[in-house]
């Protein structure tokens, strides 16, 4: 086996893990047909794609807690849409300095791990640019490959 060649695996989704949330489990479904179209995923890479279906399920979960907060503000508070984003994004400490909210921190961390994991997919238009998919396809009943002509060769 050559190494300089690269490594080929077939492309074929991984079982989706027990422990992944719902929104973790709806973006399994949602991405995997989209990594096996484009040659993008095998067996071996389970634990990969879960710790991004994961990343991107909790920020999903962070991102409607967010929302949640803001609407409470706006119903509850009689405040304006633009002033509960102001006052759900900022926290006041009790010696009266404004910071970034915990939760604010928690969806950015969580946007970081799905943009770095998503990276090793191809899922950027940087990041496919780096990524070559794997040439071991299952072939399928009645798609024959066709035959190449082969450089030199002159077709009639």
């Amino acid at each position: 086996m050559n190494l300089a060649d690269g490594v080929n695996p077939l492309v074929e989704v991984p079982d989706m893990p027990k422990h992944l949330s719902r929104e973790a489990r709806k973006e399994w479904k949602r991405i995997t047909p989209l990594l096996v179209e484009e040659g993008l995923i095998a067996r071996m890479d389970r634990s990969l794609l879960a710790l991004y279906c994961q990343a991107w399920g909790r920020m999903a979960e962070l991102e409607a807690a967010m929302n949640a907060k803001i609407e409470t503000r706006v119903r509850d508070h009689g405040m304006s849409y633009e002033a509960a984003v102001e006052y759900c994004f900022y926290d006041v400490t009790p010696k009266g300095f404004t910071q970034q909210a915990a939760l604010v921190n928690l969806i950015r961390a969580q946007a970081e791990a799905v943009a770095r994991y998503a990276g090793h997919f191809g899922m950027s238009p940087s990041q496919r640019a780096r990524i070559t998919p794997s040439s071991n396809q299952p072939q399928l009943p009645g798609l024959e490959a066709p035959a190449a002509a082969g450089w030199g060769r002159f077709q009639k």
